[in-house]
């Protein structure tokens, strides 16, 4: 009772609102996600999602400003005052040493999201081996994990379970082979090629 009393004097306050929009796909009805200002970061998970992973990440709504990007999968952004490694969950871009996709990979995602306030939205593991954090990613309206396969720039993860956008990313990544666009096009090397080392 003392929760919802709470919240109803922020909502009519207007300093903080209830906002289904920002729930990331996936989330259970009991994580609520409450919509702040973009420069302070929030998310809320109701008691009973304490000790289920997956539901208290699904309740993880973060913003970041993106300092540099370092290939096409891989930027780092300001988040709640910490510098992180934020990965392109779901994907697979090409490695720099693969000339010249690498690099044009990176060159996109560096004009999508390079120096914006971005949207992170993650799954039931938040971190990957190397400690990166692990995200959708949006810039403004911009879905760009998703972009990023529709141009042909990345494709889906062979080593990364099936993610909650699985079917919006599959159906980008066959509009992409169709049209043979970035790794898809004819002069792309098999996975096995020899990759050269990044100057």
């Amino acid at each position: 009772m003392r929760f919802s009393a709470s919240l109803s004097a922020l909502l009519l306050t207007g300093c903080i609102g209830a906002s289904g929009q920002v729930t990331p796909q996936g989330a259970d009805e009991s994580t609520v996600v409450l919509a702040v200002p973009l420069d302070r970061p929030y998310s809320f998970v109701s008691p009973q999602a304490k000790d289920n992973p997956r539901l208290a990440a699904a309740g993880a709504f973060l913003r970041g400003q993106v300092v540099s990007v370092q290939d096409g999968q891989t930027f780092t952004a300001i988040i709640n005052e910490r510098t992180e490694t934020v990965r392109l969950i779901g994907l697979d871009a090409p490695p720099l040493g693969r000339v010249p996709w690498g690099g044009q990979a990176r060159d996109v995602l560096k004009a999508l999201i390079a120096g914006r306030s971005v949207r992170l939205e993650t799954e039931a593991t938040l971190r990957d081996g190397e400690q990166g954090i692990l995200a959708y990613v949006y810039a403004g309206d911009l879905f760009v994990n998703l972009e990023m396969v529709r141009q042909g720039m990345a494709q889906l993860s062979k080593t990364v379970p099936p993610t909650s956008h699985d079917k919006i990313f599959r159906a980008a990544e066959e509009q992409a082979r169709k049209e043979g666009l970035g790794v898809w096009g004819p002069d792309y090397p098999p996975d096995d090629a020899t990759i050269d080392t990044p100057k």
